[in-house]
């Protein structure tokens, strides 16, 4: 695993990097800095633009340059052009009656429903839930009592879902069934020890999970079993997420935090390692009908 840049991009609170090899560009957002970010790989040329609220995750869509989001305001659409980011297609907005909740992590299963959770923005009750939309965005609270929503992947072939809660330092696995949506009852996978939480996940072509830890400095690689099978120690005390990227999608993108500690050397910066593995790429979210247009 070799480093090959850290791209200072100066977030508070860098997440969801979303690899978009249709068009080769690696998007990111920065939660607290309310902006979302555009990385061209080959050249690493970047820039970012404000998007008035904050944005937990994003997820592609079946139209290149319009993506999902997850925010404070509920899920939307937005589209990203060369000047910046188009209006905000409202999708959906569960808990417009919970003024102190917004939206965190969210990912695509493999059929391109996309699953996000919702948190406390104080960080000190239990007043999350899970929800699965649905395209064209019928969206439903698949379960409550959620903390700090985070880590959701699924298996190369789909058939299993992982999910994280930070404040437990907890993350889980269940069988997952693509045909209808619905997860079996979790069990336990992997419990992060402290000063370690964990945070945003993904997979590799083999089935293994990369996690980054927030607050530890590292990214751990687990395998199907759970247990570990490799750790990358970064120049971050935040990492917040992982994807993969690149032609061959050997690129590993881990966004970092300046917030929540020192931050480390390059705290708030992306980092880009070439590994000997490759990703798995992200299901984009089917569009239909007039929204299915070209952005």
């Amino acid at each position: 695993m070799t480093l090959l840049d850290v791209i200072d991009v100066d977030a508070l609170l860098g997440e969801s990097p979303l690899w978009d090899g249709r068009v080769g560009l690696l998007y990111w957002i920065d939660i607290h800095g309310e902006r979302l970010g555009v990385l061209e790989a080959a050249s690493g040329d970047w820039t970012t633009w404000p998007t008035d609220g904050r944005f937990g995750s994003i997820a592609l869509t079946s139209t290149p340059g319009r993506l999902l989001a997850a925010t404070a305001a509920g899920i939307v659409m937005v589209t990203v052009a060369a000047d910046g980011l188009r209006a905000l297609t409202p999708i959906a907005d569960p808990e417009r009656s919970i003024p102190g909740n917004r939206f965190n992590d969210g990912k695509t299963d493999r059929q391109g429903r996309f699953w996000a959770g919702t948190m406390d923005d104080e960080e000190v009750g239990r007043t999350g839930a899970m929800y699965r939309v649905e395209p064209p965005g019928v969206i439903a609270a698949m379960w409550k009592g959620v903390g700090i929503p985070n880590g959701i992947a699924f298996s190369p072939t789909g058939d299993r879902m992982y999910t994280a809660d930070s404040m437990d330092r907890m993350i889980w696995v269940a069988n997952y069934d693509g045909r209808d949506g619905v997860p079996a009852p979790r069990r336990l996978f992997a419990r992060i020890q402290h000063p370690g939480a964990p945070d945003g996940s993904t997979v590799d072509a083999d089935g293994h999970l990369w996690n980054a830890e927030w607050g530890a400095g590292r990214v751990t690689r687990y395998a199907p079993d759970g247990t570990v099978a490799g750790v990358l120690e970064v120049p971050v005390s935040q990492p917040t997420c992982v994807a993969f990227g690149g032609s061959e999608l050997d690129l590993l993108f881990v966004t970092s935090a300046q917030v929540g500690g020192d931050g480390g050397a390059h705290g708030g910066s992306i980092l880009i390692y070439r590994l000997d593995m490759p990703g798995v790429p992200e299901t984009p979210f089917p569009l239909v009908g007039r929204e299915a247009g070209s952005a």
